[in-house]
């Protein structure tokens, strides 16, 4: 259960920095999106910090276990689910289908399955 936990974390890890990276960044392809879902720039910008803070969270606490560096792991991961979970409600509230929000809603359930087996350790 280890080795599947250690490898959620990491495909979270790689998925929230790539996404937080181009939200901080804003690239146009990010200016639309956010105007679709109603962001401002700066709002959409702390969105992408945000997740650059949860991966980095899991990223920190991956190879520990019982200790406080653990516990930032299981607080990262927490906070992916969250933004997650925030990012479809978002995409539902404006009419979104289920192909765009499901690539937000299959991390948030990776995370609440890392989350979940590092728990259990």
């Amino acid at each position: 259960m280890a080795a599947v936990a250690s490898i959620a974390s990491i495909i979270l890890f790689l998925a929230f920095m790539t996404a937080g990276a181009q939200k901080v960044v804003f690239n146009p392809v990010m200016s639309q999106t956010a105007e679709r879902l109603g962001f401002s720039k700066a709002s959409y910008r702390r969105v992408g910090v945000v997740e650059l803070v949860g991966a980095l969270c899991v990223l920190i606490g991956l190879a520990s276990t019982g200790d406080a560096l653990a516990t930032l792991n299981e607080a990262g991961a927490g906070l992916l689910i969250a933004v997650g979970l925030f990012a479809v409600l978002r995409r539902v509230r404006v009419g979104d289908g289920w192909r765009r929000f499901s690539p937000e809603l299959g991390l948030a359930a990776l995370a609440g399955l890392e989350l979940a087996l590092r728990l259990t350790q």
